[in-house]
């Protein structure tokens, strides 16, 4: 069933996705609402679904975790295999994303490791306990990726943050992991219980907060819908590319930087070179955005492929 946003909740809905650690108050102000308004507001979208999780974007690379994409297509199996499948993922200490998608594929998973063979022995151990339920699989290894705002849940400033670059690693101590823990799943979780959670002071979160932002571990904190509830579709448009040099690449970032209803580009290694997120209201819209695309990039698509995830198992960007 989808829940119909009014222009006020869709501000809401942008505002929490553009920081999730907006107090009630802020986004009050923000919108021009009063802060039971927003509380009352905030419970019904969480009642009805619409809000999947409030997550934090943490760059693992700073810690030397590299990201590889899986996608699988499954055969001979029934929904209990299939859910024993995805539960394998969930509980798997690497994995960030896992969803259900409809496509030549059924299922994607992001994995992070910070070597070839610790990847290897992940996916290793997956395909001894389910290979007889797998047809095909395609793996992919993350270069960058930068992450866009939902300008079109309402005007917003254009924003961008980006993970995987080249970056100097740094060291974290059990401090940082206990907090980093907690935000990856909720990243509204409030003070209070942060110091009810990790056992650690208000001043020493704070400081800890601040020292993660800055060194640029912690990128931004988020909310990610439940797109199906609001009437939007998720996207994925699959690229091979041909003559993809640096000035090609750097055209097609900055489109799609600036498209409104993209919010994810990926460069990747292996049998696809860039991989864009779309959330749309229709699958027409998706075409006339791809139709676009192929106009002013023909020179550089060689082939793409389309995929739609349809239903979000897990998202977390700290999952160890």
């Amino acid at each position: 069933m989808t829940l119909k946003l009014d222009k006020k909740d869709r501000m809401l809905l942008a505002l929490l996705d553009e920081n999730s650690r907006y107090s009630n108050t802020q986004i009050a102000k923000k919108i021009k609402l009063s802060k039971p308004a927003v509380e009352y507001r905030i419970k019904r979208l969480e009642k009805n679904g619409v809000i999947f999780e409030y997550y934090t974007v943490i760059d693992f690379t700073k810690f030397g975790y590299q990201q590889y994409k899986i996608y699988l297509k499954l055969q001979d199996v029934t929904l209990e295999d299939e859910k024993e499948i995805i539960d394998f993922w969930k509980r798997s200490k690497n994995c960030v994303w896992v969803a259900e998608v409809r496509s030549k594929w059924d299922l994607a998973v992001s994995i992070i490791a910070k070597s070839n063979y610790e990847f290897g022995r992940i996916l290793n151990e997956f395909m001894n306990k389910n290979s007889g339920f797998i047809l095909e699989k395609d793996v992919l290894l993350l270069e960058y990726s930068p992450l866009y705002a939902r300008e079109y849940l309402m005007d917003t400033e254009q924003q961008e943050f980006i993970y995987g670059e080249m970056v100097e690693k740094r060291q974290i101590d059990s401090v940082d992991k206990k907090i980093l823990k907690e935000l990856s799943v909720n990243a509204r979780i409030s003070i209070v219980n942060l110091v009810k959670k990790t056992g650690l002071t208000r001043d020493v979160i704070n400081y800890r907060l601040k020292k993660l932002k800055k060194e640029g571990i912690i990128v931004q904190f988020r909310c990610y819908p439940e797109f199906n509830k609001i009437g939007i579709n998720l996207y994925k448009l699959i690229l091979r590319t041909k003559n993809f040099n640096e000035d090609a690449e750097m055209k097609l970032k900055q489109y799609i930087r600036q498209h409104k209803k993209a919010t994810q580009l990926l460069k990747l290694i292996g049998s696809w070179d860039v991989e864009i997120e779309f959330e749309t209201e229709n699958e027409d819209e998706l075409y006339d955005i791809l139709l676009n695309i192929r106009k002013e990039f023909s020179y550089i698509i060689r082939d793409y492929d389309i995929l739609r995830v349809t239903k979000n198992y897990k998202l977390n960007f700290y999952p160890f």
